[in-house]
C-alpha cells in the first residue's frame, strides 16, 4: 500500500528558470548520453526498477541499476580499478565501494547534509533522475527503499538541511525527492494509477536497445514539444536548442561549422565598414598593418584614434558612474542569448519518436546503445546505404582517428542550410555565403564529396590544433570515392578560394581521390599498402555489426601521444595505459530511428 510520508515544510520556489534549465538539461543527459535480442520479460528480471513508480506520462528518465544482470558489477569494478587516478578518486577497495562512492558523489553536490552513512542502511541498489509534467515539467530524483521507516528518518533529516526547495513522499519501495512535498506526492499518485514501466513507449524503447545494464535511458516522444514549450517561455534556452547536441562525429559538421564562422566573419566585417566614415575607414586601413609600423608609429597611431573617437563624443553626454547605471536582471540578460530555432531543428523536435538507451559492460568493454531520432543521434539524411565499412577499410591501420560513410541523395543542400550554425538565417542567404566563403555551390560540394568519404588522422595529427609552423604538414586525409573527375574539379575551385594551389594535395587511387594537408601522407594513404583497417581485428572489435553501418568512428588510443597531448597532460600515462580502442558504429533502426553503439574497449 502506498504511504505518503510528510517532508519539512517548503516554501513555493522562486527560482522557475533554474528549474526549467534542469529540466532540459536531464532531457539533454538522455539525449546525449544515449531491435535488442532480448524481451521485455528479461529486464523485469532484473527486479524492480525505479521506472515502476514514475508516472507513465514520464518526458524524460535516466535509471542506473548498481547490481545489473550478467556479472556486470563485478566487470564494472575491474575495469574501474584498472584506472589508478579514478580508482583513487572512487576509493575503490571492494565491490560496495562503487555504491558508496555514487552515493557520496551525488548527495555531495545536493546542499544537503546527507552522505552514503545516512542511506546505506535502508537505501537499495536502484536509482533515477526524471522529469515528470505537472503544471510545469518537474525534475524529479528515486531511491529504492528497502526499509521505509529508516528512509523516513534519514529523509526528514536531509530535508531539514536542503533549504526550502525539496520534499520527499514514500511509496512502495521507492523515496521521490522532488522540489515541494506537493510535487513528490502527486508523481507517486500518478505512478500509482499508471506507471512508467508500462508504458508501450517505454517498453519499445528500451528494449530496443538491447541487453540490460547500469544505465537505462529514455525521452518520450513528448519531450521534443516540451522542450519546445519551455523555449517559449524562457527564450535563452533556445541557443541549447539550436546548436548541434546530438552525437555526431561526422568531421563535415566541423568543416561546415568552419565555413558557417568565416561567412559570420565577413558578413560582420562589411556591416560595420558600411558604418564607417572616410577618414575612420582610413584609421582601420591603418591598423591592418599595425605590427609592421615601429614602437613610435605605433603610438601616434593609438593617440590619433584616441583623439578623433573623443571628439565623436557629444559635448553634453552625461555619463553615468557605475554605481548609478539601471540594473538589470539575469532574466533580461538571458534573453539577449536567445536565437531563432532553425526550422528543421523545430520540425524534428515536433516530430520525435522518442529515445531509448541501454548502458551496459560487455565482453570486457564498455558499451553504450541509443536508439532514437536523427537529430539525437547526431546522422541526418547526410549519410545513406551501408557503404561505411567499404569507406574505412582500404585506410591504414595506425589511423589514430576515423570516420567512413555513404551519401545519400541531394545531401550537400541540406547539410548547408541545415547546418550546424544556420540560426534560422534564410536558405538562400547561407547558400551565396558558402559560396564566397569555399567557392562551391550545392553541385559542387556533392561533386566532391563523391559517393562514399572516409577521413583518417594518423599519429602525430594533433599537431593541426597547435599554432606552431608545421601545423599544415599534420596527417590527416580524406579518401573520397565517386567520379574522380568532378572531384578534382570541385577541389580546384577550393584551392582557388584558398588562394593557392599549393594547399590541400592530392592523389588518385584507382577510382578514389586522397586529399589531405601533407603531402607525404596523401600519398602513403592513396597508395594502401600494409594492413589496412579492413584487415585488422582490434577494428573489428571496436565497431560491431559495420557491414551494415550508415557511418562508422573508429579511435585508435595507442596510436602515438596524442591523447595525452590533446588533454595537456592532465591524464596520467597509467590512466591511459588501459584504453585500447572504441568506435562509434550507426546503423538503421525499425521506421525513421538510428541505433547508436558506442563502444570502448580496454587492453588486455
Amino acid at each position: 500500500m502506498t504511504e505518503f510520508a510528510p517532508s519539512a515544510p517548503t516554501t513555493p520556489s522562486a527560482g522557475r528558470r533554474r528549474r526549467v534549465a534542469a529540466v532540459a538539461g536531464t532531457v539533454g543527459v538522455v539525449a546525449v548520453i544515449g531491435a535488442g535480442g532480448w524481451a521485455w520479460q528479461g529486464w523485469l528480471a532484473q527486479g524492480p526498477q525505479a521506472s515502476e513508480v514514475l508516472p507513465g506520462d514520464t518526458l524524460a528518465y535516466v535509471g542506473i541499476d548498481l547490481d545489473p544482470p550478467g556479472g556486470q558489477k563485478i566487470e564494472a569494478y575491474q575495469t574501474l580499478k584498472r584506472f589508478p587516478s579514478l580508482a583513487k578518486h572512487l576509493g575503490l577497495k571492494s565491490q560496495d565501494d562503487l555504491r558508496r562512492s555514487l552515493l557520496d558523489q551525488v548527495t555531495a553536490e545536493s546542499g544537503c547534509d546527507l552522505g552514503y552513512d545516512d542511506l546505506a542502511d535502508w537505501a537499495g541498489d536502484r536509482a533515477a533522475l526524471a522529469v515528470v509534467p505537472q503544471d510545469d515539467p518537474e525534475p524529479v530524483a528515486v531511491l529504492q527503499v528497502d526499509d521505509p521507516a529508516k528512509a523516513r528518518t534519514g529523509l526528514d533529516k536531509a530535508v531539514a538541511t536542503c533549504g526550502d526547495e525539496v520534499g520527499y513522499a514514500l511509496g512502495d519501495g521507492w523515496a521521490v525527492l522532488a522540489r515541494t512535498e506537493e510535487v513528490a506526492r502527486q508523481v507517486v499518485a500518478d505512478g500509482g494509477r499508471a506507471h512508467l514501466g508500462d508504458d508501450a513507449d517505454f517498453q519499445e524503447l528500451t528494449s530496443a536497445a538491447g541487453d540490460a545494464g547500469v544505465l537505462t535511458l529514455y525521452a518520450a516522444p513528448e519531450a521534443g514539444r516540451a522542450l519546445l514549450d519551455a523555449v517559449e517561455e524562457h527564450p535563452f534556452l533556445s541557443l541549447f536548442v539550436s546548436t548541434p547536441f546530438g552525437l555526431s562525429t561526422d568531421p563535415v559538421d566541423a568543416l561546415m561549422a568552419f565555413s558557417s564562422f568565416a561567412s559570420i566573419g565577413t558578413r560582420a566585417v562589411a556591416e560595420v565598414e558600411a558604418e564607417l566614415s572616410p577618414e575612420e575607414k582610413r584609421f582601420w586601413k591603418r591598423m591592418e598593418n599595425y605590427d609592421e609600423l615601429s614602437p613610435a608609429e605605433q603610438d601616434q597611431l593609438t593617440e590619433e584614434m584616441a583623439e578623433f573617437y573623443e571628439k565623436q563624443m557629444p559635448e553634453d553626454a552625461d555619463l553615468l558612474p557605475d554605481d548609478e547605471l539601471p540594473e538589470i536582471s539575469e532574466e533580461e540578460i538571458m534573453e539577449d542569448f536567445a536565437v531563432p530555432v532553425p526550422d528543421d531543428v523545430r520540425r524534428q523536435l515536433e516530430d520525435f519518436a522518442g529515445l531509448g538507451g541501454v548502458a551496459r559492460f560487455d565482453d570486457g568493454a564498455l558499451e553504450i546503445e541509443v536508439v532514437a531520432d536523427p537529430l539525437l543521434t547526431g546522422n541526418t539524411s547526410r549519410y545513406d546505404g551501408t557503404d561505411a565499412l567499404t569507406a574505412l577499410s582500404p585506410l591504414p591501420d595506425d589511423a589514430a582517428l576515423a570516420f567512413g560513410g555513404g551519401f545519400g541523395d541531394d545531401w550537400a543542400k541540406r547539410t548547408i542550410t541545415d547546418g550546424p550554425l544556420s540560426f534560422g538565417q534564410e536558405p538562400d542567404e547561407l547558400l551565396a555565403d558558402f559560396e564566397k566563403a569555399t567557392g562551391l555551390t550545392p553541385d559542387d560540394l556533392e561533386d566532391l564529396g563523391g559517393d562514399t568519404i572516409a577521413f583518417v588522422a594518423g599519429p602525430g595529427f594533433e599537431k593541426a590544433l597547435s599554432f606552431e609552423d608545421d601545423a599544415g604538414d599534420a596527417p590527416i586525409a580524406a579518401r573520397i570515392t565517386g567520379d574522380a573527375t568532378k572531384v578534382e574539379a570541385a577541389l580546384e575551385k577550393v584551392r582557388a578560394a584558398l588562394g593557392g594551389k599549393d594547399v590541400l594535395p592530392s592523389a588518385r587511387a584507382g577510382d578514389a581521390v586522397v586529399v589531405g594537408a601533407d603531402r607525404a601522407f596523401v600519398e602513403q594513404v592513396a597508395k594502401a599498402s600494409g594492413t589496412t583497417l579492413g584487415d585488422s581485428d582490434r577494428f573489428a572489435k571496436a565497431v560491431p555489426d559495420a557491414d551494415r553501418a550508415l557511418t562508422i568512428t573508429y579511435v585508435d588510443f595507442d596510436e602515438g601521444d596524442w591523447v595525452s597531448q590533446l588533454t595537456d597532460g592532465d591524464v596520467s600515462p597509467a590512466d591511459l595505459a588501459p584504453l585500447d580502442t572504441a568506435g562509434i558504429t550507426v546503423t538503421a533502426a525499425e521506421g525513421e530511428r538510428q541505433r547508436v553503439v558506442i563502444r570502448v574497449a580496454f587492453d588486455d
